[in-house]
């Protein structure tokens, strides 16, 4: 009985102190959301999730890890979004597309996730290395198949996330225009010089 005690009350702890480093991260998020990295502090995340301020350093060193965690939680939202109909496209082009047109339209939807983007791409944050990784993948894949005339990953790579951040900036600061997204794409893909898929129409012009 004591061993079922004690074992029920470890985990009791580790519960509690889950639920804890989930309102921290989700008052870093909330705050990181209408301020710079730069303005985000200890005192003002603590005060956000209404625990003491010993309390966040059991569980960030610091504002910067925190940060991450906050970037790795919103790349998990992203990919939740990306992940289903990204492995139904068999085209590296199109999953590129796919991926460039979704994320600016939700962008465009909900601010708060933009400017959530804006500030992880800033730090070294799980979001900003999974979107790299991700698209590193469609775009070698793209490379090897002769579909696109950058031959070098990693600046293909810094090409697409330059405008992707680029244009949500913009749609942060002006809102989005009639055909934003569209056009978008269209100049990431004249970017990379990509070329259309082998297996299209042969009759479309």
């Amino acid at each position: 009985m004591a061993n079922i005690d004690l074992a029920r009350r470890a985990e009791i702890g580790r519960e509690r102190r889950e639920r804890t480093r989930t309102q921290l991260v989700q008052a870093g998020t909330m705050l990181l959301a209408d301020r710079p990295r730069e303005g985000l502090t200890v005192d003002a995340v603590v005060e956000a999730a209404g625990v003491a301020k010993g309390t966040f350093y059991y569980h960030f060193q610091s504002v910067d890890e925190l940060a991450a965690a906050v970037g790795e939680k919103l790349g998990e939202s992203f990919d939740a979004v990306l992940t289903p109909a990204r492995l139904e496209l068999q085209d590296p082009i199109e999953r590129l597309s796919f991926a460039f047109t979704q994320f600016l339209e939700k962008a465009i939807s909900s601010p708060d996730w933009a400017r959530l983007v804006v500030q992880s791409s800033q730090s070294r944050s799980e979001f900003a290395r999974g979107i790299r990784t991700n698209l590193k993948k469609d775009i070698v894949e793209a490379i090897v198949q002769g579909r696109v005339s950058v031959r070098d990953p990693e600046l293909a790579v810094d090409v697409v996330i330059g405008i992707w951040l680029q244009v949500t900036r913009g749609i942060l600061e002006r809102g989005a225009r009639p055909e934003l997204t569209r056009q978008a794409v269209e100049t990431v893909l004249r970017a990379l010089g990509a070329i259309q898929s082998k297996q299209q129409d042969p009759h479309q012009k």
